[in-house]
């Protein structure tokens, strides 16, 4: 970490690296979709998207490392007893792993799956990856540094959607883009919050990844899998909704929590 940089420049910083995020992960998909011919609906997109994802964590260590630093954007000490806020969200995600595994045991697998399953796990991890740090760590933390709690974590939360917009090159219909970019907002709106009540970043990592990779992996096993999957999903949607609001009052009532210095003193 540069111990010259002017504070002020950290949401600039945050900026610029999301930009580059997002433009390297469209190039990803157009790439993906005119190149090589495969939609963001299919499962062979693992295939292309996870040397995409690679560059995206080099990317993204460069600015912890440069700017940051690792503790600044969410490795602190964990506030354990915040992770309840994560309980009705992980039932709902131990309900799509267990329709996953039932779908795992009752569909015979070619050793063609069986790779894409492991590339599946690979790239979902890489995507939470990067997204957390990203979003949640660096543009969340960067803007905490100039802008009030409340308008960096509505910042982190657009940016986060609108990192979504670029799924478009890859063959996302047009009609579905608003839809997805919605749903990806009301995510960073939950998530937002919840990084500054954890005060660690490991926890929605690997929340990502699961989520993630439980979609995609239900793909693989067919359309009747992906699909029971994607409906045990939407319950998290009116759940992640409630909570967020419920997240924001409480940040709002505990700024001292929220507001604890986002860059340390190297």
């Amino acid at each position: 970490m540069n111990p010259t940089l002017p504070t002020t420049s950290k949401s600039q910083i945050a900026t610029w690296a999301a930009c580059l995020y997002t433009a390297l992960m469209g190039l990803g998909m157009a790439y993906m979709k005119s190149v090589r011919g495969i939609t963001y609906d299919m499962p062979e997109m693992m295939n292309v998207i996870w040397f995409f994802m690679l560059v995206g964590t080099a990317l993204t260590g460069f600015f912890v490392v440069r700017y940051f630093g690792w503790q600044a954007v969410g490795f602190r000490q964990l506030r354990p007893r915040q992770l309840l806020w994560l309980a009705l969200p992980i039932a709902i995600l131990v309900v799509m792993w267990t329709t996953l595994i039932q779908g795992l045991n009752s569909t015979p697998l070619s050793v063609g799956q069986w790779q894409l399953f492991a590339i599946a796990g690979f790239t979902t991890f890489l995507v939470g990856v990067n997204e957390e740090i990203m979003y949640r760590g660096i543009v969340l933390h960067g803007f905490l540094t100039t802008r009030s709690v409340p308008k960096a974590m509505l910042t982190s939360a657009i940016a986060f959607s609108l990192l979504h917009a670029v799924n478009i090159f890859g063959g996302v219909p047009i009609a579905s883009v608003p839809f997805q970019l919605a749903l990806t907002f009301l995510f960073g709106c939950f998530f937002a919050p919840l990084m500054l009540q954890l005060n660690h970043i490991v926890p929605l990592i690997i929340f990502h990844w699961l989520w993630d990779f439980c979609l995609f992996a239900s793909s693989i096993l067919g359309e009747q899998v992906h699909s029971n999957v994607t409906h045990a999903s939407f319950a998290f949607f009116p759940i992640e909704f409630v909570l967020a609001i419920l997240l924001w009052r409480r940040i709002k009532k505990e700024q001292p929590i929220s507001t604890q210095p986002a860059i340390p003193n190297p």
